[in-house]
């Protein structure tokens, strides 16, 4: 494929992404119970702590757009066996093709309904589900221990983040750097920290944000552990600051992040960043991945920058029954780089798949202890 049509796929996925992920109310959309199982019969008196694995996984449109795609997001998580997923580029359709490819390869997920995206699958029963723009929860029951699991994906546009790389970020007119659109600025970086930020709030990912950790607060309130992962399109706060602001074209910016520094002012942890403090030593980029089974102008929005961030996070909110024990990226550990294929220079930990990798992204496996009595 050559650079102009994959240029012009590229724009018709983000436009793609608007309407799969727009914002359809002001409010929660929907509220139910989900169909349960117990995972433990014959009187077995459950264990006293159960491994809770949490993955953040963009699937790249249902992984349509890689050959093999389709069965690799289910290898996924067939070979990880996260216990619950938060999903991001899905829909209901994608969601029944997932959990009909577990079931194939012998595991039961349950879903939680959500009528677009993102959505949540979990091997645990999901007793109460709920929609928000851009979000959705899960109320998964892990032996009795209630989890409210939020997963989100955020507004792709106001990708602001490409304003001191050289390039727009898809920002909608009238509002300023609007004219540059995802091309390239010919007049270089722009390094305008307040504009940045002005422009970031303006994308809405932080005031919906804001909605579902309000509702985080209530479900703590009732004694219930509280989860929130996603694929954020915005970078992180602790991953901008001064020891990274001469590194991955950040031309000298240090920006406050306003999501993830919402997300934390809240009282939630970056398990990743928890785990991995060091953003220069172990960056954890996200996006993009590289894919063996995509063309590199696929790949990459911005060709002569180094565009590499992390984007897709799982945070928990602390409580003395959830102990964070891990925090890797599960994918390629090979990236894209001014328009080329290159191995990561970190000390990210990786899982890497030996099997097909359907998605641009890479995924975030977060590995916690949940004592149940």
């Amino acid at each position: 494929m050559d650079g102009t049509y994959g240029r012009s796929w590229m724009v018709k996925r983000r436009e793609l992404l608007g309407m799969v992920g727009a914002t359809v109310g002001a409010g929660v959309l929907g509220t139910g119970a989900a169909e349960a199982r117990p995972q433990d019969v014959h009187g077995r008196r459950p264990p006293a702590n159960r491994t809770l694995k949490v993955m953040q996984f963009n699937i790249w449109l249902g992984g349509s757009r890689v050959p093999g795609g389709r069965a690799g997001i289910a290898d996924t998580v067939a070979a990880v066996e996260p216990d619950v997923v938060m999903l991001s580029e899905s829909n209901p359709e994608r969601v029944a093709y997932l959990l009909a490819d577990l079931a194939a390869r012998g595991l039961t997920y349950f879903d939680n309904r959500n009528p677009t995206d993102p959505g949540v699958i979990s091997r645990y029963p999901i007793i109460e589900y709920a929609s928000f723009p851009s979000w959705s929860k899960a109320v998964v029951s892990v032996d009795g221990v209630e989890v409210a699991a939020y997963s989100g994906h955020l507004e792709y546009r106001y990708y602001v983040n490409y304003l001191p790389r050289g390039y727009g970020g898809g920002t909608p007119a009238p509002l300023e750097t609007s004219e540059y659109g995802w091309n390239e600025i010919p007049t270089g970086p722009i390094t305008d920290v307040g504009l940045i930020e002005r422009l970031n709030e303006a994308s809405g990912r932080t005031e919906v944000t804001r909605t579902v950790l309000a509702d985080a607060a209530e479900e703590r309130a009732k004694g219930r552990l509280a989860l929130l992962a996603g694929d954020f399109n915005e970078p992180s706060h602790r991953d901008w600051n001064h020891r990274t602001r001469n590194l991955f074209d950040h031309h000298g910016t240090v920006v406050a992040w306003s999501t993830t520094k919402a997300i934390e002012e809240a009282g939630f942890r970056d398990s990743y960043r928890a785990v991995h403090p060091d953003p220069v030593g172990t960056p954890g980029f996200t996006w993009p991945s590289d894919n063996p089974g995509a063309d590199v102008g696929e790949l990459t929005w911005a060709p002569k920058a180094d565009e590499r961030d992390r984007i897709d996070f799982v945070f928990y909110h602390p409580n003395r029954r959830i102990q964070l024990l891990d925090s890797v990226i599960v994918g390629p550990s090979s990236t894209i780089v001014r328009n080329r294929r290159v191995e990561e220079s970190g000390r990210d930990p990786f899982w890497r798949p030996t099997w097909t990798w359907p998605t641009d992204h890479k995924a975030v496996l977060s590995t916690f202890r949940v004592s149940t009595r």
